[in-house]
């Protein structure tokens, strides 16, 4: 009998969906950040791409920010669609801890990948983050980032906007995800600081590490850059060949 429940369990487990099911949960890039850079600018498996915006009340995202997310992402894959949704949520925290982030995103999150369509989740919130309470923005999975809205208000001064703030460490976060700058593969540039790992020593770049701390003023002049420079899009261009 034992025999018979082992062989059944086995042609269960055997079967093709379930195979592909665990095959998908344990292989997930969803687990590190930079490892879906490949679903997210490829096209091959995930033709369309969905933003999830989970948003604390009163901290929701600046449209003209999305829309320049938008274009970014136009600029860098080949996807057919990008489509974005919002939610708010409520919240009395003003500082989050890593695994609080992880159980908000459990909690509010909807939308994950399935089919042709790819889901990138963002959180906005209020606050500040626990470990560093300088950080504008983190990246803390493969598919999901954090927008610290309340610190990125505060650091407005002068002529340099919340807004403008909020488009460059938008950009940025979203560059994480895409595996910049060396995160699982080795650039043929040599454009990563290596007082701050995984960001560029160009100024110029969004990927400079300033742009998501609010110490960003002492080290820029003038606005934080939103678009990325030549050595990032060559790293993009030939992790979408699948070259690098």
């Amino acid at each position: 009998m034992r025999n018979i429940t082992l062989f059944l369990a086995f042609v269960i487990l055997s079967s093709a969906g379930c195979l592909d099911s665990l095959k998908e949960d344990l292989i997930s890039c969803e687990n590190k950040v930079g490892e879906c850079r490949y679903e997210i600018l490829q096209s091959s498996k995930y033709s369309k791409l969905h933003i999830e915006i989970d948003y604390v009340s009163g901290y929701e995202p600046s449209s003209d920010a999305l829309d320049l997310l938008r274009q970014r992402i136009n600029e860098v894959t080949d996807k057919t669609s990008v489509t974005f949704s919002q939610e708010s949520f409520g919240s009395t925290d003003t500082s989050y801890s890593l695994e609080e982030m992880l159980e908000i995103e459990n909690s509010q999150r909807t939308k994950f990948k399935k089919g042709d369509e790819f889901v990138i989740h963002i959180l906005y919130l209020n606050g500040e983050f626990e470990d560093n309470e300088n950080a504008l923005g983190i990246a803390y999975k493969g598919s999901s980032f954090a927008m610290f809205k309340e610190n990125i208000e505060d650091s407005a001064f002068l002529f340099i906007s919340a807004e403008d703030i909020e488009k460059a460490v938008l950009v940025h976060e979203y560059g994480h995800l895409l595996g910049l700058v060396n995160m699982g593969y080795t650039s043929p540039h040599d454009h990563e600081d290596p007082d701050h790992p995984h960001h560029s020593n160009n100024e110029e770049s969004v990927m400079y590490w300033a742009v998501e701390s609010q110490d960003f003023y002492n080290q820029l002049d003038g606005e934080p850059p939103n678009n990325f420079d030549s050595y990032d899009l060559d790293d993009l261009s030939l992790m979408k060949q699948g070259k690098l």
